[in-house]
């Protein structure tokens, strides 16, 4: 029984949903995980050969890997696994894949990009909700408008699903690494000083308030596009914006695992499949140019957490399966085009302005 790809973390809240949605699509995806009778009894549930390895097992994963086209990793947080993984890829020519938002782990990849173009490896992370729709996004509005210079995006969700476990996790894992209001200022990403800036935007719904938070595209969409100034933004609860400003306050504090596992403790993530067919998400984008000019887009589409990310995810893979790939690091828009995220089911796009 040939397997496709390798999915790493198959066991995981996104990692069953990927690994589920890819036998749909008539693809077989090698499972592997860390837990081996969780990953033995998905294998079984889906007719799928795994395999079980821990990833301080560098000749267990070279093993894995030496036969294998694409690796995509769906376990995070991606600040603990994407280096052993990475560097397993690079080994054996496997070309990388992950949905990390972390901007410790983007900065690291690309770190590594001389490396891969060496080895003729791609490395692509970002390949979910975060980044793919709103990477995508920026390099159609820079298409739009080559001269801006100024690119801000704001996302939304609506309907009941709530935020995956791991990512919430992850958001908690971050904290000590920087101030979740970060933004780009003429090529440069500098922390916001004072009160955390919000902006209203219309995204098809009628006015909206939207609020600055540190996200992968101030690291990717600079690279993508080149825009110098760059301001990220979502819709989120009162609670939620207080949690993240009073981190930013604690963020010494957070440095102590214990304080960590503590504040996990008091996350609840993840949905039902009936919430996640009841929730939709929207991405809108502007950008502006020196001379005043603006356009403006919006993307439609599923439930971001899960539905939208595993479909972005196993599009990437499609496309590597065959043959489409570009060594180093690359982001979504770069490595298939500003269309790249209208190829997932249910996305739509729209020219506002």
């Amino acid at each position: 029984m040939a397997s496709d790809f390798v999915l790493y973390g198959s066991t995981g809240y996104v990692g069953r949903a990927a690994a589920a949605l890819a036998v749909e699509q008539g693809l077989r995806p090698l499972l592997v995980g860390r837990n081996g009778e969780a990953v033995s009894q998905q294998a079984t549930e889906l007719g799928l050969e795994y395999r079980t390895v821990a990833l301080d097992e560098p000749d267990a994963l070279d093993a894995i890997l030496e036969d294998a086209p694409v690796v995509l990793n769906l376990a995070g947080p991606y600040l603990y696994t994407h280096r052993p993984i990475v560097e397993a890829c690079l080994r054996s020519g496997t070309h990388y894949l992950d949905i990390t938002g972390e901007p410790p782990v983007i900065e690291s990849i690309i770190g590594l990009d001389a490396e891969a173009m060496e080895q003729g490896v791609m490395l692509l992370p970002s390949v979910g909700f975060d980044v793919v729709p709103t990477d995508c996004l920026a390099a159609h509005l820079k298409r739009r408008l080559p001269a801006a210079t100024k690119l801000s995006l704001v996302f939304t969700s609506d309907g009941p699903a709530g935020l995956p476990p791991g990512t919430l996790n992850t958001m908690i894992e971050l904290i000590p690494y920087g101030s979740s209001k970060r933004h780009r200022v003429d090529g440069e990403v500098v922390d916001v000083v004072g009160a955390r800036p919000t902006r209203t935007v219309d995204c098809g719904d009628g006015p909206v308030e939207a609020t600055l938070l540190t996200w992968g595209d101030i690291f990717l969409a600079h690279r993508s596009t080149g825009i110098p100034n760059i301001d990220v933004y979502a819709v989120l609860d009162a609670e939620v914006i207080r949690q993240m400003d009073v981190s930013d306050r604690m963020r010494v504090l957070f440095r102590s695992k214990f304080m960590r596992n503590v504040a996990k403790r008091t996350m609840k993530g993840g949905s039902t499949q009936d919430e996640r067919a009841h929730t939709s998400s929207t991405v809108w984008g502007e950008v502006t140019d020196d001379e005043g000019n603006r356009a403006v887009s919006c993307l439609h589409g599923p439930e971001p957490g899960l539905v939208w990310t595993s479909r972005a995810a196993l599009g990437a893979v499609v496309k590597v399966l065959s043959g489409d790939v570009s060594p180093g690091f690359q982001t979504p828009s770069l490595a298939y085009g500003p269309d790249f995220a209208l190829e997932a089911e249910g996305v739509t796009r729209v020219d506002v302005a």
